[in-house]
Order: C-alpha cells, then sequence, then structure tokens
C-alpha cells in the first residue's frame, strides 16, 4: 500500500495525523488498523472499496507515523475526536467505518460519542472494553497476557527496547507463516513501533483503557447511552473469540441491528489474513440500505 499510496497530514490541536485516502466518490469509508500495526494493515482491502467509496485510512495518534505533540492523551476519546476533525478536513460530515483491534475500541468510542458522524459500524474480533475488564479470569489473563503487561508504568519500555522485533514477531508469527503478513511488511510494523516516542504512545492507549476509557464505558452503559448504528461483528473462527456468544454480547450493547460472523481459516489478523472476505463483508454491509 505504501507504495501505491501517498501518505498526507493534518495538523490537529495535540498531534500531526497521518492518513492515505484514495477514491473520489461522495460517500467515505474510515479504516482504522489495531496495536501493533499501521494503515498498511489495509493494504489489501482497499483497493476492493475504493472503486465505490473514497478510502481514508490513518495512522491512530501515537502509531505509525502520526505523531502525538508533548500534551497529547491517548485515550479512546482523543483518538476518535481525530477522526471526527479528519472527515470534517477531508468535506465529509460522516463516514461508514471498519476497525480492527484497538482501532475497533476507537470506533466504538467514537460512534457512542458522534453518531451523526458514524453511519455504519463494522468492528473486527473485539469484545466492548467493558464486557472484557468485568470478564477478567485466568484463563483471560493467559490469553491478555499482554495487556496486564502494557499496563505497567515504564516496565515495558525499559524491556522491550531494542528487542521490538522478536516481540512482535511472538504476535504476528503465525500470520506471517502463512502468508498473510510478508516481511517487508512486518518490517515497517517493527519499525513503527520501536521508535521511543511511538512505542510509548501505544503503551499509553493501553494504560487508558483500564482508566479513562473504562471510566466512560461504566458510566455510558449504566445511563443507557448504547450503540445507535447499524453494526457488523467479525471475528476470527480460529481466534480468541472463537468460543464467545460475540453477536449475543454485541446486543446488550447496541440499541440497533447487530450481525455478523465468524471467518474460517482466521484467527487475530482479519485484514490481513482474510481480506477478500473482510473486503466483500464490509462492501455489502455498507451499501445494503
Amino acid at each position: 500500500m505504501s507504495d501505491l499510496l501517498r501518505t498526507e497530514y493534518v495538523e490537529l490541536e495535540d498531534v500531526r495525523l497521518a492518513y492515505v485516502v484514495t477514491g473520489d466518490a461522495p460517500e467515505a469509508v474510515v479504516l482504522l488498523h489495531g496495536w501493533p500495526q499501521t494503515s498498511r494493515c489495509w493494504r489489501h482491502v482497499i483497493p476492493a472499496l475504493a472503486d465505490h467509496y473514497t478510502v481514508i485510512a490513518p495512522d491512530l495518534r501515537g502509531y505509525g507515523k502520526s505523531v502525538g505533540k508533548s500534551n497529547a492523551r491517548f485515550d479512546k476519546r482523543s483518538t476518535a475526536e481525530d477522526l471526527g476533525a479528519l472527515i470534517d478536513h477531508l468535506g465529509f460530515d460522516r463516514a461508514h467505518v471498519a476497525a480492527h483491534d484497538r482501532g475497533a475500541r476507537v470506533a466504538h468510542r467514537w460512534a457512542i460519542d458522534r453518531p451523526d458522524q458514524v453511519s455504519k459500524l463494522a468492528l473486527l474480533d473485539i469484545l466492548p472494553t467493558r464486557e472484557v475488564m468485568r470478564s477478567f479470569d485466568l484463563h483471560l489473563a493467559k490469553t491478555l497476557w499482554h495487556w496486564l503487561f502494557h499496563l505497567q508504568d515504564e516496565i515495558p519500555e525499559i524491556l522491550l527496547k531494542d528487542r521490538a522485533e522478536p516481540y512482535l514477531r511472538a504476535f504476528m508469527g503465525d500470520a506471517m507463516r502463512k502468508g498473510a503478513i510478508d516481511e517487508e511488511t512486518f518490517a515497517h510494523y517493527v519499525n513503527a513501533f520501536e521508535d521511543p516516542v511511538q512505542m510509548h504512545a501505544s503503551l499509553e492507549d493501553y494504560r487508558s483503557s483500564f482508566g479513562v476509557d473504562l471510566t466512560a464505558d461504566e458510566l455510558d452503559f449504566e445511563h443507557g447511552k448504547l450503540l445507535d448504528v447499524p453494526l457488523l461483528i467479525l471475528w476470527g473462527a480460529d481466534g480468541p473469540l472463537r468460543s464467545k456468544p460475540v453477536l449475543d454480547v454485541w446486543r446488550r450493547y447496541a440499541t440497533s441491528r447487530v450481525s455478523g460472523r465468524s471467518l474460517t481459516n482466521c484467527e487475530h489478523y482479519l485484514p490481513e489474513e482474510q481480506p477478500s472476505e473482510v473486503a466483500a463483508e464490509v462492501a455489502t454491509f455498507f451499501m445494503h440500505r
């Protein structure tokens, strides 16, 4: 993707936001990546959508080329506000949104805070943050051990200095062996993550999940503030959600229609492991009136 699409930038209050954009249709689609990735994770999905939409794929603040300024925060609400500013900058009032992993948590917050800006929402391979936090047990701690590691102050930055490559390979090794993530793309992710400023920022993303993000989610749920946009949920049939009642969970967090399914031969990195299926599912969902 980086060879075909030029990175553009917009200066916001506390971040210089990087994004790629292609297509010139009147409707916009925003694609949001997860950890430890960048907008490049959508490289195989973008062409399938660009014939029908203006496709916008930013690097979230603190990831890739989107560098936060000295006063930047990395909670989901701050990151979601970037996206509203970005589509406004590009001349759109609203957009369809597809988002994976950490980006899906940002998209969830965006759609809760600003449903007027999100037409339809596709979330890939997550359950709501509140739901995850309330269900932590021994099994989940073993699965999401890196959440607890990233939560610690300073220790991850110390231990991961000069060790980004083996650390990320531990997460992406299976996807690489399957050919879903090639060595060039993996090197791009490593290069983006190992920068000390960006590493700290992406770890702050996780730390916020246990603090201000969870507080916001609890308050919304307590006051009945749920998702009120059409919702598509996709997850890997062989991934961490394989035994979860995924759609039933999301229906407790939405007032609108919730649909979706698992993708076979797929673990966690859906846009790279099954890009054709992801593109087909989200395109059909976005086009259906």
